[in-house]
């Protein structure tokens, strides 16, 4: 898969993406019992991607999941921060738990920063390592990495100096690599294998009950899911706020829909939720007036 050159030593201000602090004696035994990946496995040298879902397995959101000394950082597309913050607080019931939306801290992306970070960086992905305060996750792909940092350390830190870039150049890196973020409006949408969150490794299948659990795991033993998530390109700059759909060119019938876009320079990256394709090669386009070719790409 030929991806765009991308720039190198750069910082990204990801404002798509929030936090929720949960910390507490209980914190850890909650996530367990909330989230897909298995939270007794982590550690604040690993992080994990993970699902949290309803109880008919469904995804209300994909959560980055970061142990820190004191508890845990989720990581969540920004506008399902208020929903997965109310819907977790109604399964603390009488846990010492405490859920958080810190405003002491911030998010940032790097891209390729080489000689200008003078201490190691993990090369594992969703690996983690702490500087002066700031935890930097190894995300997938080329060097590039997610670091939550106190607002108080910001200009303490050597990446400070880093020109800027783009937002959807950093959403187009994660499109391609298959993370599958999502917006409120898909919200329980999909069991989490349709996002590939098993695939990701963000799903346990030994460590016990969670919310949604029977449905993900009889999904796992009884087959693949119906649905399927793709990494697909299009040659041309798609708007943001679309609801375009995916159809068969020969049959003209619906196949699947668009969980994510990104665009950099003239190509456009795309998350597809399709139909399990048979063996049967097939062409796919955009529901829209152009009836744009679509083509899958490998994961990364």
């Amino acid at each position: 898969m030929t991806t765009p050159q991308q720039p190198t030593a750069s910082l990204y201000h990801l404002t798509h993406l929030a936090i929720i602090e949960v910390n507490g004696e209980d914190a850890g035994r909650f996530l367990q019992g909330q989230l897909t990946c298995d939270i007794n496995g982590l550690s604040p040298e690993k992080a994990s991607i993970a699902a949290f879902c309803n109880a008919k397995g469904r995804m209300i959101s994909t959560l980055l999941v970061i142990k820190t000394q004191l508890g845990f950082f989720l990581i969540v597309p920004a506008g399902l921060l208020d929903i997965v913050t109310k819907k977790l607080q109604m399964y603390v019931l009488r846990a010492k738990v405490k859920l958080a939306k810190p405003e002491n801290l911030m998010l940032a992306g790097l891209n390729q920063p080489g000689n200008i970070i003078d201490f190691d960086l993990p090369t594992q992905d969703f690996y983690c390592s702490d500087n002066a305060g700031a935890v930097f996750i190894k995300m997938p792909s080329a060097p590039r990495f997610l670091c939550v940092a106190p607002l108080s350390a910001a200009e303490r830190h050597p990446f400070k100096n880093l020109p800027t870039r783009p937002l959807a150049e950093w959403r187009f890196q994660d499109i391609s690599v298959g993370l599958p973020w999502f917006e409120a409006s898909q919200s329980e949408q999909y069991i989490p294998q349709m996002l590939n969150i098993d695939q990701l490794d963000g799903i346990s299948f030994s460590k016990g009950c969670y919310t949604g659990q029977e449905i993900v795991a009889r999904t796992h033993y009884l087959g693949k899911a119906k649905r399927q998530l793709h990494v697909a390109e299009v040659n041309e700059i798609l708007p943001q706020d679309n609801d375009f759909t995916v159809k068969d060119a020969e049959t003209q019938q619906k196949c699947g829909d668009i969980l994510a876009l990104a665009s950099y320079g003239s190509i456009t990256r795309l998350l597809i939720v399709l139909q399990t394709v048979d063996d049967n090669p097939k062409n796919f386009i955009l529901d829209n007036q152009q009836h744009t070719p679509i083509k899958l790409l490998p994961r990364q």
